[in-house]
């Protein structure tokens, strides 16, 4: 019961301040030795009221100082809290010390209020003003309550020397309850300081401290501020929980999207690695002081130097030429400036000169310093080449039209003339006019003849090729061959025994080997050698690339070599144009060639010529190979009969040629129904009444060709036979005009016994109308 007691009167001295438990220390021993000093003077009855004015004055000295320190202590914001929860206290004290004493109780009724107004009021600065006052005044008592003190004191001193052995009794008491108050103290002291441990040690090991803080002093406070603490770092914690989570959801998202760029830029660096490795431009790099830094594939593959041989060394394929230009070149890169499309010629690892188009881009550093050029050249060399075969043919092109409209109308005219003139020789009975018939009819011959190779040059001339062998064909021409080189110059041969068969004209190809050879003569004033070889070639995609207009395939190969004496890269450039010549004058009319170049690319062929001064020429002609059966058989017997009663639609619109055919038609026993223009011979195919039995007609006229005439008479009437002229063909109708072997045809110019026996031929023939 008297533990239970102690705890309950430890638990309420717990309650107090650590000052207030302090005071109590103190306080509680002198109270006791009060006690044992009243006990005694009240034994001594002529010191007792001496001793209580001495503890009165001590009351309210004490009072006094409490008053005053607390005051002091209110002008600071850690004090403030205690002194107003004490000071009423100690004021209530002093007032009920001070009844005896009106002008004591007076005065602190008056500071009374004024201190509950200084405690009251929160400002600091407030504070400090109103309490220096008070505390002044205060110490005023204090100085009054000394005075008392003394007086009192020696009534005290007279009673304590009486009573020396009752004070050692009140001091014993006294010594007595300090103990108690100490060990009061220290026993609300441990627990709390124990309560402040455990909590101090579950906010460090991250607990929320749960126990009940009671109290209300210091060391509770601190509990409390403790308690308050860890829940705020528990809340804290919780919050940091959440951010880290959120962080790590947001750093994984972050992740994810970091792998997918480097994906990409690894997808990305893969393309462009592959594009730059595949590429085929050159693509090279230099640093600033012009030392190759990146040489790809396709600069070894154009340049002939791997990258082993050109990295960290200057580049090697600058001509010696075009070094000033090139240094002028490193201060424009260095400046951030590019090139766009420079055409320059560069140098391969064999000293072989290429012409190259080049661009260049700066590249630059993480600070836009320039710090390398990136170079892309791209070989044109072959593209020139192409460039100039294809002027080359635009030209021979344009030539070729104009021969052909010259080719055209002069035919037209020759026939007129060698129709007339036949006739003046078959009727002139004046063998001076028979004689100057004649020369005429020679010169118009040769008229012909030039004007056919005009015709083949421009590839206007009417083809009718068979199929045949061309190894055959070389053979048939080998004595007239002979005959033309002379015994000076020898010619062999070394054909293919499995060549392939060729479809072509044949007199067309014997031209095209006259003129080659005589060519390879004329280039062998003192003699020399002519090799004629065929074999079976493969055209292939890469040969194609570089020459226009050829087809890959399989072709049949026509090479004439000589030992002359070569040609210059200029004279080679414009031997296949028409009347050019390094023949004396008078000695060559500057078409052969052109003829065989106009005979090979109507026969869809190529040629390609090699040639070096003094090292002879060689000129290849590939004719593409045909699966066609060859058909050699040659027509039996020929039909004598020229003239006969048959009707004949005639369709020509040039007027003096229409004129020459009606007469000799009508002289032969024929019925010649005339039309001057297409839409004329459809006009009279459709009205006339009766049989008509041909029709012959120009193939090149206005607005309606002689193909379709042919065409829209065969619909009217199925039984017509068709007979074609022509002196050229129309590039309009046909880029490369080729008849069948079995369709009638007459060539311009022609003499007034070839068209008799021609028509005939056709009216006696088997074949029909056909477009």
């Amino acid at each position: 019961m008297v533990r239970r007691r102690f705890e309950r009167i430890a638990a309420a001295f717990g309650d107090l301040s650590l000052t207030a438990k302090g005071v109590s220390v103190v306080a509680i021993p002198v109270a006791a030795l009060l006690v044992a000093m009243t006990v005694f003077y009240l034994l001594q009855q002529q010191t007792r009221q001496a001793q209580e004015w001495v503890e009165h004055t001590f009351q309210v000295r004490a009072e006094l100082e409490s008053a005053m320190q607390l005051l002091a202590r209110a002008e600071t914001a850690a004090g403030y809290q205690a002194a107003a929860r004490e000071l009423p206290q100690h004021m209530a004290a002093l007032q009920q010390l001070t009844i005896h004493n009106p002008a004591h109780a007076q005065r602190l009724a008056g500071l009374q209020p004024r201190i509950a107004r200084a405690i009251e009021d929160g400002a600091a600065s407030r504070r400090v003003a109103e309490t220096g006052p008070l505390v002044s005044e205060l110490e005023d008592l204090r100085a009054d309550e000394d005075r008392l003190l003394a007086e009192r004191a020696g009534q005290e001193q007279q009673a304590q020397r009486k009573f020396q052995a009752a004070f050692f009794a009140g001091g014993m008491m006294g010594l007595m309850g300090g103990v108690i108050a100490a060990l009061l103290f220290a026993s609300g002291i441990v627990r709390r300081v124990r309560q402040l441990e455990i909590a101090a040690q579950q906010m460090a090991g991250g607990i929320p401290v749960t126990a009940e803080i009671r109290g209300r002093d210091d060391l509770a406070r601190l509990g409390r501020t403790l308690k308050e603490t860890s829940e705020l770092l528990a809340a804290q914690r919780e919050q940091l929980r959440t951010a880290h989570t959120g962080l790590e959801r947001r750093v994984q998202e972050r992740t994810s999207e970091l792998t997918a760029a480097n994906e990409e830029l690894h997808r990305a660096n893969e393309v462009r690695q592959a594009l730059i490795q595949s590429s085929p431009l050159a693509i090279w790099a230099l640093d600033r002081e012009g030392n190759v830094i990146f040489w790809n594939p396709a600069a070894t593959r154009i340049f002939g130097y791997s990258e082993a041989e050109v990295i960290h060394r200057p580049p090697p394929v600058i001509p010696a030429e075009q070094q000033a230009e090139y240094a002028q070149w490193m201060g424009l890169f260095r400046s951030g400036g590019s090139l766009l499309a420079a055409e320059r010629v560069r140098l391969k690892r064999d000293g072989t000169r290429i012409d190259v188009l080049i661009w260049t881009a700066p590249l630059r550093d993480a600070h836009g310093k320039v710090n390398a050029t990136l170079f892309i050249d791209s070989d044109i060399t072959e593209r020139k080449l192409l460039e100039e075969q294809f002027r080359q043919s635009q030209k021979l092109e344009a030539v070729g039209r104009l021969a052909g409209g010259v080719a055209h109308d002069f035919n037209n005219l020759l026939t007129v003339i060698l129709g007339y003139v036949e006739m003046l020789s078959a009727e002139a009975a004046d063998p001076n006019v028979v004689e100057y018939a004649a020369e005429i009819q020679q010169a118009a011959t040769r008229a012909g003849a030039l004007t056919a190779q005009l015709l083949a040059f421009s590839r206007r001339q009417i083809s009718q090729p068979k199929v045949l062998d061309l190894n055959e064909a070389i053979s048939r021409s080998m004595k007239m061959l002979q005959r033309v080189i002379g015994e000076d110059i020898e010619i062999t041969t070394q054909l293919d025994p499995g060549l392939g068969k060729v479809k072509a004209d044949p007199n067309h190809l014997e031209q095209v080997l006259m003129n080659l050879v005589v060519n390879a003569r004329d280039a062998m004033t003192k003699g020399g050698r002519i090799t004629i070889e065929t074999a079976n070639v493969e055209l292939d995609e890469h040969y194609v690339d570089r020459h226009i207009g050829a087809v890959p395939g399989a072709y049949a190969q026509l090479a004439v070599s000589d030992t002359g004496t070569g040609m210059t890269a200029e004279t080679k450039s414009r031997i296949f144009e028409p009347f050019f010549t390094t023949k004396e004058a008078g000695k060559g009319t500057g078409l052969g060639l052109s003829i065989v170049y106009g005979v090979v690319k109507q026969n869809n062929g190529e040629i390609m010529v090699y040639s070096e001064p003094g090292h002879g020429s060689t000129f290849k002609i590939y004719l593409p190979l045909t699966e066609i059966p060859a058909d050699m058989a040659e027509a039996q017997g020929r039909i004598l009969q020229s003239g006969g009663s048959e009707t004949v639609l005639l369709c020509e619109d040039d007027a003096a040629i229409r004129k020459l055919v009606v007469f000799t038609l009508a002289k032969k026993g024929y019925r010649v129904l005339e039309a001057g223009t297409p839409e004329l011979a459809l006009e009279i195919c459709r009205e006339y009444p009766e049989t008509i039995d041909l029709l012959l007609t120009d193939i090149v006229m206005p607005q309606i060709n002689g193909f379709e005439v042919a065409r829209e008479v065969a619909a009217m009437r199925s039984q017509i036979k068709v007979l074609y002229m022509s002196g050229y063909t129309d590039n309009r109708l046909s880029s490369s005009w080729v008849f069948d072997a079995s369709t009638p045809f007459l060539q311009k110019p022609f003499t007034v016994t070839l068209l008799a026996q021609k028509v005939r031929e056709t009216l006696s023939s088997n074949s029909q109308a056909n477009g």
